[in-house]
């Protein structure tokens, strides 16, 4: 047990921390420790689930079993942060910054009062598990994919062959945590309940603060964001639709960190894209590629996830049009969030 605990932590935590730390290290010359580290631990989490899509749904297309499609995902997770040190190296070679420079943080009551209810949320996410009819198919969906290690050949509501199971595959969450589970050793069940949770729950605030340093130069209005964030989310359970809800009591369903973490990361990349457009006036690149990045993560969660991406950029774009009477730039936005959509066209031609 103790040793899938550690398997999980390195798997949830350590390998998205280390996929995103070297391009936030390539994008940062001045920050803060917490908030290199959160950005660092979400943008490889986001990574590490757009590369996760398209290899399982090539699978599954394919036939193969879940060791077949890891077989092709691991390779290409050494090969993607292999590219992307080797880009951080180059770069850091050539800029006059040859290394960050880190601040240090500052603290308030506010921060500390949010850092504790946010450790609360989690620990009782571990301690108490949750269950809704929605669990029907994404635990048994994982469960199936863990003990059989065949990619959608069975319903998950009744456990019935199936031949075209394309309702599903294109959107393949579930898969996910079933790797967890193989990779730990942990109950399909009890990672889905209890020891999956509580990354999503941390990784979601992580963004938030993000989102909050975008916002507030001021680290103490900063703590003061994110403490109502943490009172918002904690009180919110007024419905069993609300985001409050999904976020603490469903984080183990697609729909959840689609809502929670993949769509406030996208709003993150696009108030940065903005913010960059309107200091050096030029594209930026390598935002441009987060946010096709992010449209791909968006559909592991979700077939209509990419579809919300592409709206969301849009509306972003056709106000920056508007605002900055510039059309490039807004345009390459646009046609940056649009590759996710092929997952959601194959569902359409293949159902």
């Amino acid at each position: 047990m103790i040793s899938g605990i550690l398997i999980t932590i390195a798997l949830e935590l350590l390998l998205p921390l280390c996929m995103g730390l070297s391009v936030t290290v390539l994008a940062k010359k001045e920050d803060t420790l917490l908030h290199l580290i959160a950005d660092s631990a979400v943008t490889g989490q986001v990574i590490l689930f757009a590369l996760f899509q398209p290899v399982i749904v090539f699978a599954t297309l394919k036939g193969m079993e879940l060791p077949q499609g890891l077989k092709i995902f691991v390779p290409l997770c050494i090969l993607a942060l292999i590219f992307l040190a080797g880009a951080c190296f180059i770069s850091r070679r050539k800029s006059k910054e040859k290394k960050i420079c880190v601040k240090k943080g500052s603290f308030c009551i506010w921060g500390l009062i949010a850092f504790a209810l946010i450790a609360f949320m989690m620990v009782m996410s571990f301690l108490y598990t949750y269950t809704d009819g929605d669990d029907a198919y994404y635990v048994a969906a994982a469960s199936d994919t863990a003990s059989s290690e065949s990619l959608y050949t069975r319903d998950p509501y009744t456990g019935d062959a199936t031949l075209t199971p394309y309702r599903y595959l294109f959107a393949p969450y579930p898969v996910w945590i079933a790797m967890l589970s193989k990779a730990s050793g942990i109950n399909t069940a009890a990672m889905a309940h209890s020891f999956f949770p509580w990354s999503m729950i941390l990784f979601s605030f992580a963004v938030m603060y993000l989102i909050a340093s975008e916002l507030f130069d001021d680290s103490r209005r900063r703590s003061v964001f994110m403490f109502f964030v943490s009172v918002l989310v904690m009180f919110g359970d007024y419905s069993i639709y609300s985001p409050e809800n999904f976020l603490l009591a469903r984080s183990r369903q697609g729909k959840a960190a689609l809502a929670s973490f993949v769509i406030p990361f996208l709003v993150l990349q696009i108030a940065r894209c903005i913010k960059r457009f309107n200091e050096k006036k030029k594209t930026d690149l390598s935002g441009l590629l987060l946010i096709s990045v992010t449209g791909f993560a968006a559909a592991l969660c979700s077939t209509m996830g990419s579809a919300l991406c592409l709206a969301l950029v849009s509306v972003a774009s056709l106000v920056m049009m508007i605002v900055y009477r510039k059309v490039k730039y807004p345009l390459l936005m646009m046609l940056s969030s649009c590759p996710g959509l092929i997952f959601m066209i194959l569902y359409v031609i293949k159902r």
